[in-house]
């Protein structure tokens, strides 16, 4: 059993051209929503990083406190949890996986936040 979710995304067009069909973007939460949802926190990954890298910083008395805020941590493309070379059906698997750039990240991740969540404005 994972500890994290996932978002299908179906058809991503990614910055280079191409399209990664059947993406998905696993994340995991912490905390709860607030009606207003106005409490929420992005904390992504990095390359080669999952969100079980971030847990140190989540929790009661630290910055990201999940009795305070509700925190999304996306994994990136690529990273054996999101899509990814390993884990991606031909044939678009291995090395013919699509490059992924940081902006095809944060799109995604837009996306996730906006449909999944109903998220549409930041509070910043």
């Amino acid at each position: 059993m994972s500890d994290y979710e996932i978002f299908e995304a179906d058809e991503v067009h990614l910055q280079s051209g191409a399209t990664l069909r059947g993406a998905k973007l696993a994340y995991k939460t912490y905390g709860t929503l607030s009606a207003a949802k106005d409490n929420v926190i992005i904390q992504p990954t990095w390359y080669s990083g999952n969100h079980n890298d971030v847990e140190w910083s989540i929790g009661p008395d630290m910055a990201l406190n999940p009795e305070e805020y509700f925190i999304i941590v996306p994994n990136l493309l690529g990273n054996g949890l999101s899509s990814s070379p390993s884990n991606t059906p031909p044939p678009y698997d291995r090395a013919r996986f699509p490059n992924c750039t940081m902006y095809d990240n944060v799109r995604l991740q837009h996306r996730m936040v906006t449909e999944k969540f109903g998220i549409e404005k930041s509070s910043w």
